[in-house]
Formats: C-alpha cells, sequence, structure tokens
C-alpha cells in the first residue's frame, strides 16, 4: 500500500455535522475526540471524490478507455460489490485556522500540535527528515505562551511594535529564529499552486502555542442561526429556530490516503497505477458535509504528489 499524503482548503463554510449538540449549539461540527480541534471525518470526503470521478467533475480524465471501472476499482463499488475498494482515507486534521487580525485582516493560526500532525504524516510516507523542527513556543519554561512566531514579510505585525492583536489576544512576536518563514515554505505549495497564493499565504502564516489555538477553536468557530418559514403563513414555524456551528473559509486540513492494488477481478492495476491515477489532476473542487443547498461544504482538495510506502 502506498500512502499519499493529501490536503484539504475549506473555500466556503463547511458543516460536517455530528447530529445533535448537548450546549446550545443545536448542530455542532465533528470534533477530533483528543484534540477538540475541528476536522473533516474520511466519511465525508470518500464518497464526494468518487461521485466527482465519475461524473468527471475533477478534470481527470486523460483518454482512459476503462475510466468508470478504474474508478469503481479504487473507490469501491456500491453496497452489493463484491470486492473492496484499493483506498483508504484517513480523517483531515487541522492545520492552520482562519482567525481574525487587527492588522493584515486576519492569520493562518497553527501551532506545535498541528505542526507536529503534518511532520507525524510525512514520517509515514519517509518525508520527515525534509521537515523544520517544531517550535517550542508554549513548550518549555523559557518559551511560555501567548507568543507567536510570524514571516519575516508578515502583514500581521504593528508598525513600531513587538506584537500583534489577534481576535481579543495581545500576542508577543518572537524573533528568536526563522522557524515560521520554514513552515511556511513547506505549507504553502501543499494548499495553493501559483506563487501569488503561495505568498499571500506566507505573509499571513502565524505560529501560536497550543492553548491558543485550542481557545480559537473552541470559542472562535462561526454559529448561524436557522430558521424555517411555514409556507402557509410566511412567517416562522413555532420552534423552528436553531444554531449550526461551521468551519470557517480558509481552514487548512492535512491527512493522508493508503492506495492498495485493485481487488476488482474485472479490473487489474497496481496500487503505484492507481496512485497516479488518483493523482492526476492535483486539485480536486468538491462540495462536502451537509447544508449543501445554502452554499456551504465547498472545498479544494490537493495531493502533494510524494508517494511512500
Amino acid at each position: 500500500m502506498l500512502n499519499q499524503i493529501f490536503t484539504l482548503r475549506a473555500l466556503s463554510p463547511v458543516h460536517c455535522g455530528i447530529g445533535q449538540g448537548l450546549n446550545d449549539i443545536d448542530l455542532p461540527t465533528a470534533r477530533n475526540s483528543v484534540s477538540g480541534h475541528p476536522i473533516v471525518p474520511a466519511s465525508s470526503i470518500k464518497g464526494v471524490l468518487k461521485d466527482g470521478f465519475l461524473s468527471n467533475g475533477s478534470g481527470n480524465n486523460t483518454g482512459n478507455d476503462d475510466w468508470e471501472e478504474t474508478v469503481i476499482s479504487l473507490f469501491g463499488g456500491d453496497g452489493s460489490s463484491e470486492f473492496a475498494s484499493a483506498i483508504s482515507v484517513g480523517d483531515a486534521n487541522l492545520l492552520a485556522l482562519p482567525v481574525r487580525s487587527f492588522f493584515g485582516t486576519f492569520a493562518y493560526l497553527a501551532s506545535p500540535f498541528t505542526l507536529q500532525q503534518l511532520k507525524t504524516l510525512n514520517s509515514r510516507i519517509g518525508n520527515a527528515e525534509q521537515m523544520p523542527a517544531i517550535p517550542t513556543i508554549g513548550l518549555s519554561a523559557d518559551n511560555g505562551n501567548y507568543k507567536a512566531l510570524i514571516t519575516e514579510n508578515s502583514l500581521l505585525k504593528q508598525t513600531n511594535h513587538n506584537s500583534i492583536l489577534l481576535e481579543e489576544m495581545d500576542l508577543l512576536i518572537d524573533n528568536s529564529d526563522d522557524l515560521a518563514d520554514q513552515w511556511a515554505d513547506i505549507i504553502a505549495p501543499l494548499f495553493f499552486k501559483d506563487e501569488e497564493g503561495q505568498n499571500i499565504f506566507k505573509k499571513r502564516f502565524c505560529i501560536v502555542d497550543d492553548n491558543c489555538l485550542n481557545f480559537c477553536c473552541e470559542s472562535g468557530l462561526p454559529v448561524d442561526a436557522r430558521i424555517a418559514i411555514n409556507k402557509d403563513t410566511g412567517t416562522v414555524k413555532d420552534g423552528a429556530l436553531w444554531y449550526e456551528e461551521t468551519i470557517p473559509p480558509e481552514s487548512l486540513f492535512s491527512g493522508v490516503m493508503g492506495v492498495d492494488h485493485s481487488y476488482n477481478s474485472k479490473h487489474t492495476a497496481t496500487a503505484e497505477e492507481l496512485t497516479t491515477f488518483l493523482t492526476a489532476a492535483e486539485t480536486i473542487y468538491c462540495q462536502i458535509g451537509g447544508k449543501a443547498t445554502t452554499g456551504k461544504g465547498f472545498v479544494a482538495v490537493k495531493f502533494s504528489l510524494t508517494k511512500g510506502a
């Protein structure tokens, strides 16, 4: 089996629900049960990718005569299929959360924990040695909380001040190393194909301590009030008010897909051939999660084109 890193960038609010909530939010978004960070579950990803390939929505058809059979071999058939799919999709875990900034509009906020997750993914494909060191911000006695690492040409910095303002937080800039620039150079091409997009990302990239990011994930996700209208009266139905939590646009996620050989007796293909087929489009635009009719769920799924066992 070949492991392939994929990244997911939210282009609109995304709601991958978990049913009814137990607090003031009626329909919360899915979260990592350990970290509490928002995630995009694998079950929300695999089906829409398959649908995109079958409808040729990915633009990935390169003249393959048995296109549909290859897609079915990769993603599996319907519920009565006699063979398993060749792909194993993992959850997309948070890498960077967009957070409002007093300067630069917003910041892509990462933390040592989310960077460590990305480094672990690269370990699975044999690229860990190419990754920068994990920042010690918030992890050591001499580099505590309420600090931030920003890039050299950051838009987030206040002129003549050694601090940035994010949401309600005033964070001191840590200038002890250039790890923010190193990580920005690694992350930018994973999500943006063009140099312009990569430069914009780098100028807004910021690393904060885990507690700071946890706070933003807990209190900073958008919550929308929704109602249902009675078609006969044109007014709100009795009791038809609820609150939905969403992942904001520009949220960045990463995960891994494992690709095995085809189990379809009618279509033989190696793991290498199916991986090449899967990643040929490089970027696939699709819609995931719930509330699709209200414009939610548009994402860009991008493959790093780096394969490993």
